[in-house]
């Protein structure tokens, strides 16, 4: 029985736990990717209503100054306009939830008046 081949229990253990280590690896990144992959949406959606909320906040003209908000399903959209002599500025800020609670992202511009 000397002349068999083949391996010992204790090279497949060690087999086993490299492959546990580098299962558990690819595990935890494909979560991460899918958390990462959210974020990115969320953020593209509150990118969007910002941008919506601008253009809009600049079709109105620029004697319009003053604040409001307003609630599209998940998202939170509240904006002020500011007097700077010249022109104005135009802040957006989106709140939208997440797994934690809920963000904010400040989105800001300013518009020059003739």
């Amino acid at each position: 029985m000397k002349g068999e081949r083949g391996f010992t229990i204790v090279e497949i253990l060690v087999a086993i736990m490299i492959l546990t280590v580098g299962v558990l690896g690819l595990v935890t990144t494909a979560g991460l990717v899918t958390r990462m992959i959210g974020q990115g949406q969320r953020f593209t959606v509150a990118s969007a209503l910002a941008n919506e909320r601008i253009e809009l906040l600049r079709a109105a003209g620029c004697p319009a100054t003053g604040t409001g908000s307003e609630t599209r399903g998940a998202y939170t959209i509240a904006w002020t306009v500011g007097d700077l002599g010249r022109g104005r500025s135009l802040s957006v800020t989106v709140q939208s939830p997440t797994t934690r609670g809920t963000r904010s992202d400040v989105f800001a511009s300013v518009q020059f008046c003739p």
